[in-house]
């Protein structure tokens, strides 16, 4: 059997009934990244009319006349049957060895061991280190299983929310944990307001992009890369933005405090209440001279395939972090996916590191509220096709990784 290029339509159509599929694996993906300097084919067997097994495979020229591809999350393949997909990587090996490549990345979205929301091993659970060994044994050279996620293309380690067993938004509720209900219950009081945004939007949420970049120290993505982004999804995009009506919350605090007055009875205890009500009302006048009636807090970006909506980027500003924005974008975005038929809630990235001395502990504590899973991925592969030539590329990549981390240390001093 031999690769072979596919139409759109054989190519979406086999993707959608594949369990390994993710946006990555998505013709809109390829033409994503087209603009953004790669080249992507649709590519994979066939058995008569019939798809067997098939990736989109992008392509881009790299330093010293080199050639790398990349199947992102690919492959879309039974994993299990060793048979096609030691065929599968034979042939496609042969046919990137013909068009000049120097080397094929994958990360394919198999999970590794199975976790709980702890980020324990399940005892008993799935295992699939054998599929690891036997990629090794096809050539593919593993890049480890690491956990710190800035190491890898795409995370390893994920955190995601099963909603096939969840009958409504009431168990979606007391399936949370509590300090999670409470925060989300305090949003809900809070005069919180929740915005999809279209293209048009899409400055305001750079703002946000932007300063949550330089705050947990990562480059951010440029305004046109978002705006490519809905060219290329489409309906499959969705922006959140977080807004605090600053009168309307003062409308609420007001509430709180005349019912408390309307008691025969105003204890020392509910005067207390009455004077940290009225302090946050102060607050919030406070707030609106600087910023106004209307304050964006925070926004996240989701993407919908299939059976997941997956939370792809957000952020939120340091100065209305009390507000707990991103607790009721969550909370949103998790109800939008039941209500639409999604299977699947995709927090994305973790760090692997679970320990509280860890920096990037807080992003998973957050996750961890709405109790969900640890899902560790198998990880980043490498196929070399020309050894000489890929061997050039490690040794200079790694002299590349080495020089950034010394001026990101610098930068950092």
């Amino acid at each position: 059997m031999k690769i072979v290029k596919l139409t759109s339509e054989e190519f979406e159509n086999f993707a959608k009934d594949n369990k390994y599929v993710t946006f990555h694996q998505k013709e809109s993906w390829g033409k994503l990244k087209e603009n953004n300097g790669w080249k992507y084919q649709l590519v994979g067997f066939k058995d008569g009319k019939k798809v067997t097994a098939a990736t989109l495979l992008l392509s881009k020229e790299i330093p010293m006349g080199l050639k790398m591809y990349y199947a992102p999350r690919g492959f879309l393949i039974d994993f299990k049957n060793y048979e096609l997909l030691d065929e599968f990587v034979k042939e496609i090996k042969s046919y990137i060895k013909d068009q000049g490549g120097t080397f094929l990345k994958i990360d394919p979205y198999v999970p590794h061991l199975e976790r709980d929301v702890n980020g324990d091993i399940v005892e008993g659970g799935y295992d699939n280190s054998d599929l690891v060994e036997h990629l090794k044994s096809l050539g593919f050279i593993h890049h480890g299983y690491n956990v710190d996620n800035d190491k890898e293309l795409q995370p390893r380690w994920i955190y995601v929310l099963n909603l096939e067993d969840m009958k409504n938004e009431e168990e979606l509720m007391m399936h949370i944990s509590k300090p999670t209900r409470k925060n989300i219950k305090k949003t809900l009081k809070m005069g919180l307001e929740l915005e999809e945004i279209g293209v048009e939007g899409l400055e305001e949420y750079k703002k946000i992009t932007e300063h949550t970049g330089a705050r947990r120290g990562f480059i951010d993505r440029p305004l046109s890369y978002y705006q490519e982004m809905f060219k290329a999804l489409g309906d499959n995009i969705k922006i959140i933005l977080c807004y605090l009506n600053v009168d309307k919350s003062i409308a609420l605090l007001q509430e709180e405090i005349d019912t408390i007055n309307s008691f025969s009875d105003i204890t020392d205890k509910r005067k207390e209440e009455i004077k940290n009500l009225e302090k946050r009302i102060a607050d919030l006048k406070e707030v609106e001279k600087k910023h106004g009636k209307r304050v964006t807090l925070a926004g996240s970006m989701f993407i919908a395939c299939e059976k997941e909506l997956l939370n792809l980027y957000g952020g939120g500003y340091d100065e209305f972090m009390k507000y707990d924005a991103m607790s009721a974008i969550q909370w949103h975005a998790i109800k939008y996916a039941k209500e639409h038929g999604f299977n699947v809630y995709n927090f994305y990235g973790i760090d692997g590191n679970l320990k509280e001395n860890n920096s990037m502990h807080g992003v998973y504590e957050f996750k961890k509220g709405f109790n969900g899973k640890v899902v560790e991925l198998i990880g980043e592969f490498d196929l070399p096709i020309n050894k000489l030539k890929y061997k050039l590329y490690t040794v200079a990549f790694s002299s590349y990784k080495k020089a950034k981390n010394t001026i990101n240390k610098i930068k950092n001093k």
